[in-house]
């Protein structure tokens, strides 16, 4: 069945490769089972029976065929004046672009706030943290910004606190966020001395 799974698996995915193996064998295989089984191949074996299909879409780190080159090279010039007709103008902004400061909620809740037009996933920012590293400087590398209120719509800068990941550990583990402000500025300052005496035992 493994020599049978190593023929066959070029170009298949799992779904058709159980198929395959459970007319076969007149075996009950699932698909997650085969995707355990290749992965088992790989570490007790090391034979590598991953498969690369083309759902339409390009995979990474793959070039298209017309990289580099001019439309003469390829397109014909009836084909070149079609595409012509379908191109975006110099200058072309589309329909629905959205303005820099605009604002929208993502899925956690948070609001993130348009900074810059260019890269479509590097546009947005979370608000706090922009409105933080605008009043404070630049956050510090494994940092993020915290509410001292817990409210997550007061962006005035004094309710904007930096903490690293572990000072906000200790903060949601000894349960030192309030909603006052003062009392969670308490909070963080604890945290950092917990913070640092961990990892003065740690040897870091």
């Amino acid at each position: 069945m493994e020599q049978f799974l190593i023929n066959n698996y070029e170009g298949k995915d799992c779904i058709e490769l159980s198929k395959m193996i459970n007319k076969k064998f007149n075996t009950h295989f699932t698909n997650k089972q085969i995707s355990n089984k290749k992965a088992n191949l790989k570490r007790r074996k090391d034979i590598d029976l991953t498969t690369y299909i083309n759902y339409g879409k390009f995979r990474r780190g793959k070039s298209p065929a017309n990289k580099g080159k001019k439309w003469d090279d390829y397109l014909s010039k009836e084909q070149q004046e079609k595409a012509r007709q379908t191109l975006f103008k110099k200058g072309n902004i589309p329909p629905n672009r959205r303005e820099i400061g605009d604002e929208r909620i993502d899925k956690d809740g948070y609001i993130k706030v348009k900074v810059r037009d260019g890269c479509l996933n590097d546009n947005w920012e979370l608000k706090h943290r922009y409105i933080y590293e605008k009043h404070h400087g630049k956050l510090p590398k494994g940092y993020k910004v915290i509410f001292a209120d817990g409210n997550r719509r007061n962006f005035d800068p004094d309710n904007l606190i930096a903490v690293s990941s572990s000072q906000e550990l200790i903060l949601n583990r000894r349960k030192l966020r309030f909603e006052e402000q003062d009392l969670t500025k308490s909070g963080v300052l604890i945290a950092k001395v917990i913070d640092k005496a961990n990892k003065k035992l740690k040897g870091e």
